[in-house]
């Protein structure tokens, strides 16, 4: 509900948006307000800027790396931990070439479902909800029985999840998607220790903390990029990209002075590595 309110915070300043989410608000439901104001009292104009314009960057990256595959031949494109993204019900264009597979906890899956049916919004054929129990089911598992094909190559994105996850579960994560055909990607966020912020970055994590403490989801891993480079490398991935304040501000922000990241969550993508036979 968080990201999906500043997605829609971020459509308040004067276009061009990196992201033009008309649906996230609605989606964020009858807590969207409440969140909205919140965000506004307790963070600084400029902190707000940043992490509202952070979270649609962190959107946008997917979405084209997901255009640029379709267009080589890639058909399939998983969304790690869904919650409330709204890919698939705004880009019509690229769900006439791909199918979407949403992987999110049963409940959360569920309670977005719902959502979507209230809004009147419904979901395109090529998306299948592939809800997950890791308690008792493996990510793999779920994924071919909602028809992924682990033999053709695929996008995977995995945005504002993995510092709520074990180290362990990370890596378990990660070697199911380096299981896939070689040439797949995959995109995710990390966050960085306090050690490694700036003022603004650790004035932006503090408020998010807050809000995952009172949810009941405090953060558990955290990496500098050296360490998160290491363990996809581990794993069986290269052609490591690292994406950052510089990299957003260059890439979707060219021209302008006035834009600042603290840089406290970042973004990496890697491929997977052809096997040796």
């Amino acid at each position: 509900m968080l990201t999906a309110v500043a997605r829609a915070v971020h459509r308040e300043e004067p276009p061009p948006w990196v992201l033009d989410d008309t649906l996230a608000f609605e989606l964020a439901g009858d807590d969207a307000p409440l969140i909205k104001r919140r965000i506004r009292e307790e963070l600084s104009p400029e902190a707000l800027l940043s992490f509202t314009r952070w979270v649609a960057v962190r959107a946008r990256l997917p979405e084209d790396m997901v255009e640029a595959a379709a267009a080589q031949g890639v058909r399939q494109y998983v969304i790690l931990g869904a919650g409330l993204d709204s890919f698939a019900y705004r880009r019509t264009d690229l769900l006439a070439q791909i199918r979407v597979f949403e992987v999110d906890q049963p409940a959360s899956q569920a309670w977005k479902r719902q959502r979507l049916e209230e809004l009147g919004i419904h979901p395109p054929g090529n998306l299948t909800f592939a809800p997950i129990d890791f308690e008792t089911q493996t990510l793999r598992e779920r994924l071919v029985a909602a028809g992924f094909d682990f033999a053709a190559p695929a996008v995977f994105s995995w945005i504002g999840v993995t510092m709520y996850l074990t180290v362990d579960a990370i890596r378990s994560t990660l070697a199911t998607i380096a299981a896939c055909a070689p040439g797949t990607r995959v995109v995710l966020t990390y966050n960085q220790p306090p050690s490694a912020l700036s003022d603004l970055a650790r004035e932006v994590e503090t408020t998010i903390r807050r809000f995952a403490d009172e949810s009941g989801e405090p953060f558990v891993s955290l990496f500098v990029p050296s360490q998160i480079e290491e363990l996809l490398r581990e794993v069986g991935f290269n052609e490591i990209t690292h994406f950052g304040p510089e990299e957003a501000v260059r890439t979707y922000f060219a021209g302008r002075s006035d834009v600042r990241f603290g840089g406290a969550q970042r973004l990496i993508a890697a491929t997977v590595m052809a096997r040796n036979i």
